[in-house]
């Protein structure tokens, strides 16, 4: 049944008498309180509230139908009650109520949107109030919600789809600010918007914490696998050069803490039910009670260590388990991980090892290992802070072309790029990871390179351009995003689930 609260004929007339009050008279009749309450999409929008507000997980916008910036002034001033244009704000220009005893009650209404009835369709903007006791109201025809308060800046993503059907499609969004009893409050309003979503073929995988993450990503593989990797969540190190590794044989990459084993990663090694298992690392980072822990998960009973003195040591004795004369190696800085981490996936899809230097020169266990194998070339990841130009004729040494090559980017995204360039085009998935950190992404890299599919870096909120060109160049037909929304938002599975195939 369609509601008529909200007239097509002629803008909000059953308001225009109480809009033409002036502040101080009675109060205006309020033309919510038989309106039912809307219900919140709990979509989290808390960092780049100045732009493009996310849909909800799993949907990307379609079309966006109205955003109110205020840079012209009040729309609809003729029927604005109380609210002004004050500077200030995310914009440099936002709205403005202030309510007291003698303005208790201030309206002000956008300008008309219009959505198919019974799409998916979002009321968006960023608020902030300086009083928790405020009565605020965001109104769309008959959805309406309270807004709450807080004295910072916030965005606010609420479902208006029952909206669209009150006056086939045609939104009236309006606003509302009440004086709380006794006191005066303040209540600013930006970059309004309504938009409607559309499914998307992205998925996110996450735990509650970073083990349970691992665990999650973990159960993209088969059960019944030959061999399963731990390594310790708190160090990249171990994990990442263990990444490439355990790709090459469809294994996992499970995260453990230096002295147990997480009960979601237990979980997961039940179902994996590995034949062996092989802990990267040594006692600094993975303790023995954890293998001794771990024989009970392994089918033959085998927990074995693979580890070295340092991180260098470790990248060494994984690369010992590789045959030599291969087509290629990576060099990846072992002081930081963004470069490994995306190019752990790419190494695991070629069945080639990643070995770690370091800025004041080629360790000698490493050299060791490139003397051994003698690659048809080496490639290097990351600029020349993280390999210095001066170890470039020393690696060259070790190849049978003299051949190395560097991928590096203006960052490590764009670098994640670069790399993921290494990939054919046509690629079933991607994976999407947060650069700012690197639990999420250790366990990401082995499932990825088993599945012969890139691991992309992206910032909180915003998948950067160089990554978002890539992703739409290499035609994938879905997307993974590694991770919560606490460090990957919704925006950017937003915007991922906008450059792959729906």
């Amino acid at each position: 049944m369609r509601h008529s609260r909200v007239l097509a004929g002629g803008l909000f007339a059953v308001l225009i008498g109480a809009f033409a009050l002036s502040p101080g008279s009675a109060d205006p009749v309020d033309p919510a309180e038989s309106a039912p309450q809307a219900s919140r999409s709990e979509v989290r929008w808390d960092a780049g509230l100045a732009g493009t507000a996310p849909c909800p997980e799993g949907t990307t916008r379609a079309s966006s139908r109205l955003t109110e910036r205020f840079n012209t002034g009040i729309p609809q001033n003729q029927f604005n009650n109380g609210f002004y244009r004050a500077q200030g704000g995310l914009h440099g220009v936002s709205a403005r109520s202030d309510v007291d005893g003698n303005d208790p009650t201030d309206w002000m209404f956008t300008d008309w949107a219009t959505a198919p009835v019974g799409a998916q369709t979002m009321l968006a903007f960023a608020t902030k109030g300086n009083a928790a006791s405020t009565l605020a109201r965001a109104n769309v025809n008959s959805v309406q919600k309270q807004v709450p308060m807080g004295s910072s800046w916030r965005g606010l993503v609420y479902d208006i789809t029952a909206a669209t059907d009150d006056e086939d499609g045609r939104l009236g969004p309006w606003f509302e600010h009440k004086r709380a009893s006794g006191k005066s409050q303040t209540w600013w309003l930006e970059n309004i918007q309504i938009y409607t979503c559309s499914k998307n073929n992205t998925t996110r995988y996450s735990g509650s914490d970073r083990y349970a993450t691992s665990a999650a990503i973990s159960g993209l593989l088969k059960a019944d696998v030959d061999v399963a990797y731990l390594a310790s969540g708190t160090s990249f190190p171990d994990a990442l050069t263990g990444a490439a590794l355990a790709a090459t044989t469809d294994s996992p990459v499970l995260l453990v803490k230096k002295t147990g084993i997480p009960g979601s990663v237990q979980a997961e090694l039940t179902r994996l039910n590995p034949d062996r298992i092989v802990v990267l690392g040594g006692k600094s980072a993975v303790n023995d009670a954890v293998l001794k822990s771990a024989e009970r998960f392994a089918r033959s009973g085998e927990v074995t260590r693979l580890s070295g003195a340092d991180r260098y040591q470790t990248s060494a004795a994984i690369a010992a388990l590789y045959p030599d004369g291969l087509d290629r190696v990576y060099i990846a800085t072992g002081r930081d991980y963004p470069d490994a981490l995306a190019g752990g996936a790419l190494a695991g899809r070629l069945d080639v090892p990643v070995l770690y230097t370091s800025p004041d020169g080629i360790p000698a266990v490493v050299a060791e290992q490139l003397e051994r194998i003698n690659p048809g070339k080496i490639v290097v990841l990351g600029g020349t802070s993280a390999v210095p130009e001066d170890q470039i004729g020393q690696l060259r040494g070790y190849t049978r072309s003299g051949t190395v090559d560097r991928i590096a980017g203006s960052d490590r995204y764009a670098t994640s790029a670069l790399i993921a360039r290494g990939f054919p085009t046509g690629l079933p998935r991607v994976f999407v990871a947060t650069g700012q950190d690197f639990p999420d992404a250790l366990s990401g890299a082995a499932v990825a390179g088993s599945q012969g599919v890139p691991v992309l870096l992206t910032r909180y909120a915003e998948l950067p351009s160089t990554v978002r060109n890539q992703i739409s160049k290499a035609d994938a037909n879905a997307g993974v995003v590694i991770g919560g929304q606490g460090s990957v938002s919704p925006l950017v599975r937003d915007q991922l689930g906008a450059v792959v195939h729906n």
